[in-house]
């Protein structure tokens, strides 16, 4: 409780986040529905920023287009979307065990 208010947090347009992430020095990744590379199996380059995208809606196009690679969590069953804090969460922790 109250993470948040030690965590630096940034606000920017689509297109801002775009060219601010031309300099970014590791991997960028996403989360897709629709991508086919398993999230343990995805090539992290540090630093490496996660991209989620909203429950409803996912990635936007546009951030998926900037990403060097989209991953997929492997879903059980019919389901075909996990709640996004818990994604989240597993994506932290594929990204941190594959680069410690």
């Amino acid at each position: 409780m109250g993470s948040i208010f030690a965590v630096p947090l940034a606000r920017a347009t689509v297109e801002e986040f775009l060219a601010w992430r031309r300099e970014w020095p590791g991997s960028v990744v996403g989360t897709l529905l629709t991508a086919t590379v398993n999230h343990h199996n995805a090539d992290y380059r540090a630093p490496t920023l996660i991209l989620m995208g909203n429950e409803a809606q996912g990635l936007p196009p546009e951030l998926a287009a900037a990403c060097d690679v989209n991953v997929k969590i492997p879903m059980r069953g019919r389901a075909d979307s996990l709640n996004l804090s818990v994604a989240t969460g597993i994506m932290i922790y594929a990204v941190t065990d594959r680069l410690l």
